[in-house]
């Protein structure tokens, strides 16, 4: 059947054909060079450059191409010598045009040397976005002296190879480091050098406003400050290795805080009053083992973090973390104010209603319009004759809270008991969300509709409250 695209008029009647019906038109070919080049930026490297092979009209096209992602992949280390050649080919034939993304992923062995002309030539050519993924590095490693005071960088990421040695893993800077643009950084299995040379780097950043730390190693520093004036987020990853830096953090414009790791470092605030969003976990996530043991210093240095986050409008938190406040219960009663707090969620695992701190966390939100549970809830302590209940009733579930929200809801009843003291409680609630479990409920099961019921009728402080199953 012959496509034809064609324009018609109000009357129904054909005014042009938009497209001809021949097959054999390259129509690509006829874009301008500009938007062609810009397509190729959309390609593997290795791809972009093999269109000049097409016909004459591509054969340059290529070396205008301002993205270069050159990733060696581990199970193709027998073929090194060809990665290495081709780097340099691409390089050497290119034009002299700026460079927008430049990504180097692969092992520098015994040619560090190699791998530092072409991080310098994406420097010479005003790279932007400069990606740098380095392993098998056998020795200490020393980045071109003029990458840490690069003008046209913006977005910047080191990453060391976890296998990598110790040593070549320490991040070596200059005297002297100046980022005049860059807004992002990234770096991941980087071990600092000391106090001073981390305080270059970070006071070397003036209009830094994206901050990734990633399983980095803080061994040699004993303090360390995180000032950058605009710098609006922060994340931080870290290890069970225990490092006693302690880190100030000046949050002056910080707007998003994100930590996961062991907490066995002191972490101090230093006005963070334009905090909107934070995670913390602790001794949880993807990097992260539970230790087997846990100190009162533990439990000091989470509840000195929730200090530093309390002006915070959106927090979400593990019950893990609230677990670790009980390693010292006078830590308790003592947790912060929110008094800016809107919204509470929890991640990770199901939030016990039987966790002391959870209540009394929820007694500090006078604000709190909105608790959401992602992975569910539970009554550890459920039995049938439980007197469990939320005592005393936190101010804000008469006076704020509007909507709760729990996922992965079981139907057990430890979890009926909690939903039906929340909606007795709960006297301004106008919503609540309930997500049934998909591997406990199969599609028209008999107990889901049970449970479905069960919930409907259990009785609301709130005359508007409704309920919403899933």
């Amino acid at each position: 059947m012959e496509a034809i695209t064609r324009t018609w008029n109000a009357k129904g009647r054909k005014v042009s054909d938009k497209w001809s019906t021949n097959e054999g038109i390259d129509r690509i070919s006829k874009l301008p060079d500009s938007i062609l080049q810009h397509i190729l930026t959309f390609l593997p490297t290795r791809d972009a450059v093999g269109t000049s092979i097409l016909s004459k009209r591509w054969e340059h096209l290529w070396m205008s191409i301002t993205s270069f992602v050159f990733c060696m992949p581990c199970e193709l280390i027998y073929k090194r010598d060809l990665f290495m050649n081709f780097v340099e080919r691409v390089l050497m034939l290119r034009d002299s045009s700026d460079i927008k993304y430049f990504a180097l992923a692969c092992d520098v062995l015994c040619d560090a040397s190699r791998i530092n002309t072409w991080i310098l030539y994406a420097l010479q050519h005003n790279v932007r976005k400069l990606f740098l993924a380095l392993c098998g590095l056998r020795d200490a490693y020393t980045f071109p002296p003029c990458l840490f005071n690069c003008d046209s960088l913006e977005d910047l990421t080191l990453e060391m190879s976890r296998s990598t040695k110790k040593m070549g893993r320490v991040l070596k800077l200059p005297r002297s480091v100046c980022f005049s643009s860059l807004k992002s950084l990234y770096l991941k299995y980087v071990t600092f050098e000391g106090d001073y040379s981390t305080k270059r780097l970070f006071s070397g950043c003036p209009v830094l406003e994206n901050l990734t730390l990633a399983l980095c190693k803080w061994g040699n520093v004993e303090a360390v400050c995180i000032s950058a004036p605009m710098l609006r987020n922060l994340t931080i990853y870290e290890t069970e290795n225990r490092d006693n830096c302690q880190k100030l953090i000046f949050g002056t414009s910080l707007q998003s805080f994100v930590y996961i790791g062991g907490l066995l470092s002191d972490y101090c605030f230093y006005d963070s009053t334009s905090l909107i969003k934070a995670y913390f976990d602790v001794g949880c996530g993807s990097f992260i083992t539970e230790r087997a043991t846990r100190h009162r210093g533990d439990a000091y240095r989470a509840n000195k973090l929730l200090r530093g986050l309390s002006h915070v409008k959106n927090l979400a938190l593990t019950p893990y973390t609230l677990k670790v406040l009980t390693y010292a219960e006078e830590f308790i009663a003592c947790l912060p104010v929110f008094p800016n707090l809107i919204h509470l969620e929890f991640h990770a695992e199901p939030m016990d209603f039987a966790c002391g701190t959870l209540l009394r966390l929820l007694q500090n939100l006078p604000c709190l319009s909105s608790l959401a549970f992602a992975e569910g809830i539970c009554l550890s302590t459920y039995c049938e004759k439980t007197d469990w209940r939320v005592a005393p009733v936190p101010p804000c579930f008469t006076t704020r809270l509007k909507t709760i929200k729990i996922c992965n809801f079981c139907g057990t009843e430890g979890e009926l008991h909690v939903v039906k003291n929340l909606l007795k409680d709960a006297t301004t609630l106008e919503k609540m969300v309930i997500s049934c479990s998909l591997v406990k409920f199969s599609v028209g099961s008999g107990r889901q509709q049970e449970v479905r019921e069960q919930l409907l009728m259990l009785p609301r402080g709130s005359i508007s409250c409704v309920i919403e199953i899933s």
